[in-house]
């Protein structure tokens, strides 16, 4: 067997050289880039500033997003007359182009927002309870009002049907204003509501709307008011339009509480629930317990029939007040989280995530 020949190799590895000052020259051409890129998106941003707050609201964003493309040749030109980028590659141009438009963005946030600049009204979401009252009842308007400089006056006047205004007192709670109108002269009609809203910057929001005091809120259909009644008559009510959102309805008979059961348009019971009893008159309450949700906070109110209905029962009928009352069906308004709308704050991400991509790109 032949013996096997070692081989023997040698490198001889150099170090390249390194031009110091080639190097030092480089770094100062990329300083002066940097800065020079940063002073120009804050001179756009000024501009854009200028140019956003005098624009349509539903237009301004594409607009002013458009003018700062615009502006990437004006900034190319500027950086080769001040400093030497004959080397620069796509990739560079790329960079630059990317940290003028994330600068940009991030200045003209700040600028288009408070301290510096307010060009929005309040925030007013608000709601009627109930828009139909019966006589002797309160109808609370609510609103959650929010300013992103400050709130400087908030007020609510309720026009009444002969022209009087007045101003109801309210309740604050984070933000959740609460007017309660009494109706103390016990008036008929339309009444009109007007919410003024002014922010420090003297921005205003208005909303008007109305709510009525009317005998007929809830009315009873049929049978007439003291018809005798046996397990299987329909009793039905016909219910104004209380809330925007659904509301729960149900009548008091003897201290128990019956709910009552939509049928298209009307809400119907029959006395074959407990608390109704058979060889007597039995009394009903008719009420509706309006609510809504400003996010986790709940504001209610009452609409109580301000007319009484008694039912004569038929003694021989065993099957009155023999079942449970029905459960309600209709789904009531719950709690709801907070909605955030997303701004400009999704180009900055998706900005962020592309400088990152590149900077891992080029290591």
């Amino acid at each position: 067997m032949a013996k096997r020949r070692k081989v023997s190799e040698e490198f001889d590895f150099k170090f390249p050289e390194f031009d110091e000052k080639k190097y030092i020259d480089r770094e100062r051409r990329n300083t002066k880039v940097v800065i020079t890129t940063f002073i120009f998106s804050v001179v756009i941003a000024l501009i854009s500033r200028y140019l956003w707050a005098g624009m349509d609201k539903n237009i301004r964003w594409p607009l002013i997003f458009l003018f700062a493309l615009f502006m990437i040749p004006f900034l190319y030109s500027i950086i080769r007359k001040i400093v030497d980028v004959s080397d620069y590659e796509k990739k560079n141009w790329f960079a630059t182009y990317l940290s003028y438009l994330t600068a940009w963005v991030v200045i003209l946030i700040i600028l288009v927002n408070p301290p510096f600049y307010d060009g929005t009204a309040p925030m007013v979401d608000y709601c009627i309870l109930p828009i139909y009252q019966e006589p002797g009842g309160t109808v609370k308007v609510a609103a959650y009002i929010a300013d992103n400089s400050g709130l400087k006056n908030v007020n609510l006047s309720v026009e009444e049907p002969g022209g009087e205004i007045v101003y109801p007192s309210h309740t604050t709670y984070e933000g959740l204003y609460i007017w309660e109108y009494k109706n103390s002269k016990n008036l008929m009609g339309r009444f009109n509501i007007t919410i003024t809203a002014e922010d420090t910057t003297g921005n205003r929001k208005v909303v008007k709307d109305s709510f009525w005091y009317s005998e007929d809120a809830i009315a009873l259909v049929y049978p007439d008011n003291g018809s005798k009644v046996n397990h299987a008559t329909p009793i039905r009510f016909e219910i104004k339009e209380l809330s925007k959102e659904n509301f729960l309805t149900y009548y008091i008979v003897d201290g128990h509480k019956i709910n009552l059961t939509r049928s298209n348009n009307l809400y119907e019971t029959s006395p074959i629930y407990e608390g109704w009893e058979k060889g007597k008159n039995v009394t009903l309450v008719v009420k509706a317990e309006v609510m809504h949700y400003f996010y986790d906070k709940k504001v209610n109110n009452t609409v109580s029939d301000s007319s009484v209905y008694v039912f004569p029962t038929d003694s021989n009928d065993n099957s009155i007040g023999t079942e449970k009352p029905p459960e309600f069906k209709e789904k009531l308004p719950s709690p709801r989280p907070r909605a955030i709308t997303p701004g400009f704050e999704i180009l900055i991400a998706v900005l962020s995530l592309i400088l990152v991509a590149v900077w891992k790109k080029k290591r």
